[in-house]
């Protein structure tokens, strides 16, 4: 068994002839003899026991009749402007509530623009939860950039002309985690019709003035 050092600000060459290094880079086997110094990247040590990625959501399962309400609110957007948007979620740990903010936002046809603000006293923000329009709900290459940094629960809804679709995952430090519907909401999803959006929360959306990236149907072409 060799030792494993930590290359921080003070770190200083050690003495031993075979050693192992964490760095910012990986971890690094590091090499000495009368012959050679060399630094090889490692997978890991062969001596410990293995390990997966994984993540998994530990919040109460958020009910059917919040994404009941998430949906008739991307809906209600693709109807007036054919276009996505985008909703933030909270959760209040001593009140075990989830509670929904619609930030104010640009919308177009494949994309949107908010400014999430600060998380207020008292809750946690979950994540996001966006539409993709009348496109299939995915993870497209937009949303892994704008995910990339934002740890938290991630949600694309689309097919908003017809049977709804819905995708979730866990992003944690830029890693994306697949997560089934299932493993995230309580029940299925209940009938919109009967959950109409405030105006108030209409009031926030806004059409870019030229939507550059929908088509004469509203569907998006890059989202």
């Amino acid at each position: 068994m060799f030792p494993v050092y930590l290359k921080d600000d003070g770190f200083e060459e050690p003495g031993d002839s075979i050693y192992y290094l964490v760095t910012r880079d990986g971890l690094f086997q590091v090499k000495r003899n009368s012959l050679f110094h060399a630094r090889t990247r490692v997978r890991g040590l062969s001596w410990l026991m293995p390990e997966h990625e994984a993540a998994r959501l530990t919040l109460p399962p958020i009910p059917a009749s919040v994404l009941a309400e998430i949906v008739a609110f991307f809906q209600e957007v693709f109807y007036v402007h054919r276009a996505e948007a985008v909703v933030l979620l909270y959760f209040n740990q001593d009140a075990e509530r989830y509670e929904l903010k619609i930030p104010k936002q640009q919308v177009a046809g494949g994309h949107c623009r908010y400014q999430i603000g600060p998380t207020p006293p008292g809750w946690v923000r979950v994540g996001t939860i966006h539409s993709h329009a009348s496109a299939d709900a995915f993870h497209s290459e937009l949303d892994d950039e704008d995910e990339r940094h934002d740890d938290g629960l991630h949600m694309t809804v689309g097919n908003l002309d017809g049977d709804v679709s819905l995708v979730c995952s866990l992003v944690v430090d830029g890693r994306r985690f697949a997560l089934k519907p299932s493993e995230v909401f309580e029940g299925e999803l209940p009938d919109t019709a009967s959950v109409r959006p405030s105006g108030e929360s209409l009031q926030l959306v806004d059409l870019e003035t030229v939507p550059r990236d929908s088509d004469a149907e509203g569907r998006p072409s890059s989202v």
